[in-house]
Parts: structure tokens; C-alpha cells; sequence
């Protein structure tokens, strides 16, 4: 019996590693290649080849529990009114890995991350052709404006996109012994990619996480109720202040200027091309889509996914964090704190090959299975009742 429980096991992880190879290669190939006819035809078949090696996996698991089955089909109900598999793909993966160690899942998010940050900027350098023609970037510096380099990539700011999942991965491994030699690495690391592509974003962002990552490792968020509480509620306030930005601040000089323009394109996805009340989300074509950047997974969250998929992730994403919180668990808040931050100027909060962040806390809302611990407390009431009244 034992042995042939390794062997499954050892199977989902094989499963597990290919897919999420899968997944990452459509992201990279969709952000860096030019879409050609080929690109794109490769990039849908590797959308839907994702999806049937999670549902293959789904499929495998012998036991489903009722949390678990609620979460799917809820996902499966928004696919098919947005016709966004973003939330679908991540709790598939979260589904896929309930029964896989987390080190494993997260060494495998740090390897295959890493190779492809290297691989593409390796085809960006000797093979420039087959990347997107980027615009030219500049940053006014000393009265002068300074040309940003990308390493290769397709934009200067995708650098700090791609690493972002390598830094969750390597504190999330080194965060019991999470010491200065860390901090002096990854510091190094980050102004060492702001002088070349001078992200400013990147930075502050970065910095930002950083210094969350510092106040978890030492803070007991069980002793202090109203921090773990403003924890809790920290997408949800990120959230009204994306949107709030955007419908209140759009033409304000001040917030366009230390935002790099984002609240003018939140806008226009906002109120001026779509409906920021839709149920489930709008339609943009492709020019809309192109011309502007919508660098903020709240408000992305907002206008593509709509009201209904804004309700069911914010109350999965509190739900996660309650459980953590009990559970002390500040290594997966710290890096899920990093993502959260990172998705106010960046679209990567529904990136299940970037974000394992978001797949543990789905996972773990799983494995506690709520829904069934209602029902085992209400049927025990009920008999309670039942006897106290024979």
C-alpha cells in the first residue's frame, strides 16, 4: 500500500512539474515572442493542453471533499459567463498539489522560473528577431533622457515581473533562516536590475514587499487582532483603492506622474470603454487592449472578471488569509503580501505560473474544508437539539 501511494505521488508531482512548464511557456511566449500565426496557434493550444492535464489530475484524485467541489464548480460557473479561465487554472492547480509537499511545488516554481528568465533573455539577445518590436523606453534623469535597457525582454519592466516569483520562492524556502546575508542578496539583486532597466515600479514594489516580508517574520499575528484583521481585509482595501484611483484621480498630474500614467488607463477600462458595475466583466478589442496598459490585477479583476468574480476572490482571498493567520503560518501570509503589493502596478495576482502564493492559500482553504465543518456543526447541533427535547 505504501508503495504504490509513493508511486501516485510521485506521479502527481511529475503531472504537476509538466504543467506547470506548460503554463509558464505560454506566459513567456505571449509576453515576448511576435505574435505570429504560429505563436498564437501555439499559445491556444497550450492554454487548453494546461487545462486538460489539470482536469486529467482532477480526475485522478480518488477523494474530493465538499469545499473542494463547491470551489471548482463555482470557478467552472465564472469560466463560462467570462470566459476567463484565470481563477479556474489556479484552484485546478491548487486542487492538483493538495497532496504534494510545498517545498517540492515551491522549488519547482523557483527552477522553471529561473531557466526561463535565462532562456529568453538569451533569445532576446541572439535571436532579437523573434521577440516583439518594444518601444523605446526612456527615463528623464539629470536633465537628460536615459535609454532603459530590457536584458533582451520585451519590455524593461517585465524584469521585474519575472523575478518577482523567483524572490517569493527563494524567501519562502530561506524564511526560518532568513537573515542579512538574504536581505544583502536580494537587495543587491534589485538595485542591480533598477540601474539597468530603471523600473521605478519594479523598485518601489519590490522594496515594499521586502520590508512586509520583515515585519511577518518577526510579528505574531494571533496576539494583535486588529493587525491580522487589516491583513485579512488588505486585498479588499487594495482593491477599493485601484478602483478608487482610477474613477477619482484619472486626470490628476500628481498620482499619473508617480504612477507611470496608470490611472488614465484604468479609466478608460473603467468607465470610459467598459462598465466598472458589469456582473461579469466587459469586452475590450484588441487596439483598446494594446494602446493601454492595464497594469493593475484589482482593477483587471474589476472590469474583465466583473462584480460576481470580485466578491467570490476577495471572499476566498480573506477566507485563506483567516486560515493562515490561526494556523501562524506568516511564511505563506509574507508571500502572498508580496504578490498582493506587487498587483497594485502589475497584472500577475491570477498568474498561476508566477503567483504559488494564491494556489497555497486556495490549497489550504481546501484541506480545512470549511463548508464540511458547517455541516458537521449544524448536524450535531440538530441532534443536540433533537435530544434535549425527547
Amino acid at each position: 500500500m505504501d508503495i504504490l501511494k509513493r508511486k501516485n505521488n510521485n506521479l502527481d508531482k511529475i503531472l504537476f512539474s509538466f504543467t506547470l512548464f506548460v503554463i509558464l511557456l505560454r506566459r513567456y511566449m505571449i509576453f515576448n515572442l511576435e505574435p505570429t500565426a504560429f505563436v498564437n496557434k501555439s499559445t491556444s493550444l497550450l492554454f487548453y493542453g494546461s487545462i486538460a492535464l489539470l482536469m486529467f489530475q482532477f480526475i485522478l484524485i480518488k477523494k474530493h471533499n465538499i469545499t473542494e467541489i463547491a470551489i471548482f464548480l463555482a470557478a467552472c460557473g465564472l469560466y463560462v459567463f467570462t470566459r476567463e479561465g484565470a481563477i479556474l487554472v489556479l484552484i485546478l492547480l491548487a486542487i492538483t498539489i493538495k497532496d504534494i509537499d510545498d517545498k517540492y511545488v515551491v522549488k519547482n516554481y523557483l527552477i522553471i522560473n529561473a531557466l526561463f528568465i535565462i532562456a529568453f533573455i538569451l533569445i532576446g539577445n541572439f535571436l532579437p528577431d523573434l521577440i516583439k518590436i518594444s518601444d523605446t523606453h526612456y527615463r528623464f534623469k539629470d536633465g537628460i533622457y536615459i535609454v532603459r535597457n530590457c536584458f533582451g525582454l520585451h519590455n524593461p519592466n517585465l524584469v521585474f515581473f519575472y523575478s518577482i516569483g523567483v524572490y517569493a520562492a527563494y524567501i519562502f524556502l530561506r524564511f526560518d533562516k532568513y537573515n542579512m546575508v538574504d536581505r544583502a542578496i536580494l537587495l543587491f539583486v534589485t538595485l542591480f536590475i533598477y540601474k539597468i532597466t530603471m523600473s521605478r515600479t519594479g523598485l518601489l514594489t519590490m522594496i515594499a514587499a521586502l520590508f512586509l516580508v520583515d515585519i511577518l517574520k518577526y510579528l505574531d499575528l494571533k496576539k494583535y487582532k486588529k493587525i491580522s484583521f487589516l491583513v485579512k481585509i488588505s486585498p479588499i482595501l487594495l482593491l477599493i483603492m485601484s478602483v478608487g484611483i482610477g474613477l477619482l484621480f484619472s486626470k490628476n498630474e500628481l498620482f499619473n506622474s508617480v504612477l507611470a500614467s496608470r490611472p488614465k488607463f484604468w479609466n478608460i477600462y473603467l468607465t470610459q470603454e467598459g462598465n466598472f458595475l458589469s456582473l461579469f466583466g466587459n469586452v475590450y478589442s484588441a487596439e483598446i487592449k494594446q494602446a493601454n496598459p492595464l497594469d493593475n490585477s484589482y482593477v483587471y479583476l474589476t472590469v474583465m472578471l466583473g462584480l460576481v468574480s470580485v466578491v467570490f476572490f476577495m471572499f476566498l482571498l480573506y477566507k485563506g488569509l483567516d486560515i493562515l493567520i490561526k494556523k501562524n503560518e506568516n511564511k505563506y501570509i509574507a508571500v502572498i503580501a508580496m504578490f498582493l503589493v506587487y498587483s497594485f502596478a502589475e497584472n500577475i495576482l491570477f498568474e498561476a505560473g508566477f503567483n504559488f502564493g494564491i494556489v497555497f492559500l486556495i490549497k489550504y482553504i481546501i484541506l480545512d474544508d470549511t463548508l464540511k465543518n458547517k455541516f458537521r456543526r449544524r448536524k450535531d447541533a440538530s441532534v443536540a437539539n433533537n435530544a434535549y427535547i425527547k
